[in-house]
Formats: structure tokens, C-alpha cells, sequence
């Protein structure tokens, strides 16, 4: 056998090791998205507002605090962790995205039900442990609960942080709002 021969053989084999090997991880990645979508959303379903785009600054009225679906800005918010609050018109179109937002509500004061600072951080870990994309983080000062979860057209309200609902709103709701572009 040449040289030539030896050389063209392995490149074939290597060729077929990479393609096998494309072909597995897609048909994974697919196998994955499609237990994702699967599995029904989380939280309740919110009375739907439609998607219309209004200038930035416009005030709207919204049926649920905080919106799950609505008019909205623009321009979507970046996924992360935010310590000021957002406007709703940021939040809702990077929801309509596909984002999943956790809201909470920082304690005022001792008897104002919101969460401390020692409960706020506990919160941000939970928030980075969970290995999806399209999440924010923010703080929402009239949240009548101290945590509250959306994604477009769902809201889970919780009295305290629950961490295991939480992880799984986040991963089961992640993604699945109307339109499948980035924040």
C-alpha cells in the first residue's frame, strides 16, 4: 500500500468519525429540545394582551403584576442579573424572546414582606446555577409577593424562594415564548 493510499484511507476515516459524530450530537440535541417542548409550561396561564411594539417611554397598563404578555418596547433586555428595576416595555420583549424572569421584591423595611439582602444573594446563586440562556433577574418594588417567575403568557407567584421550582420554571420555560430570537 502507497503512501498516498495510507494517507487518502485515513482521511476518509476521519472524515466518517466527524460526520458520525455531527450526526450524533445533533440528533442529542434534538432528542433534548423535543422533551423540553414536551413537557407543559409552568405557572399560570395569564390572560393574553397581545405583542403590539409602542415607543419607548409609553406607559401601559398590564392585567398581572409583573406582565407576562402585553404591549412592549422595542428593544429587548440583555439576559442577567439587574439590582435597579427595568422597565416592563425591556422585560416584556425580551420575554416575547424566550426569556424567563425572576422578579423579587427587596425588603423596605422588617414587616414589609420582602427579601433581605442574605435572601437576594441566595437567589442570584439559585439564578446562576441554572445552565440556560435566556434568564433575567431584577427587582420589582410593588411585587405583592417576595419572588415571582414569568415567562410569555405564564406567571408562578411564591412566597418564599423555592428552589426547586424555581430551577424547573426556569428550565421548562426558557425559550418558548412567540418568537425565537436573541435577547
Amino acid at each position: 500500500m502507497t503512501t498516498e493510499t495510507k494517507v487518502l484511507i485515513s482521511v476518509a476515516i476521519v472524515t466518517v468519525a466527524l460526520l458520525g459524530g455531527g450526526v450524533w450530537f445533533m440528533s442529542n440535541q434534538t432528542a433534548g429540545e423535543q422533551a423540553k417542548l414536551s413537557r407543559p409550561l409552568m405557572g399560570e396561564t395569564t390572560p393574553d394582551q397581545g405583542a403590539a411594539h409602542i415607543p419607548e417611554g409609553t406607559t401601559a397598563e398590564y392585567s398581572t403584576n409583573p406582565p407576562t404578555t402585553g404591549p412592549h418596547y422595542g428593544k429587548s433586555q440583555s439576559a442577567g442579573i439587574y439590582d435597579m428595576p427595568i422597565p416592563d416595555g425591556n422585560l416584556l420583549h425580551s420575554m416575547e424572546h424566550g426569556a424567563v424572569i425572576i422578579w423579587y421584591k427587596a425588603a423596605n423595611g422588617s414587616e414589609d414582606g420582602g427579601l433581605s439582602g442574605q435572601d437576594i444573594e441566595r437567589l442570584k446563586q439559585i439564578f446562576s446555577s441554572v445552565a440556560v440562556n435566556k434568564k433575567i433577574m431584577v427587582p420589582r418594588e410593588n411585587l405583592d409577593v417576595p419572588v415571582a417567575l414569568t415567562s410569555w403568557g405564564r406567571l408562578l407567584k411564591l412566597q418564599t424562594i423555592d428552589e426547586i421550582q424555581i430551577k424547573a420554571f426556569m428550565e421548562t420555560n426558557e425559550d418558548r415564548g412567540l418568537e425565537k430570537a436573541p435577547l
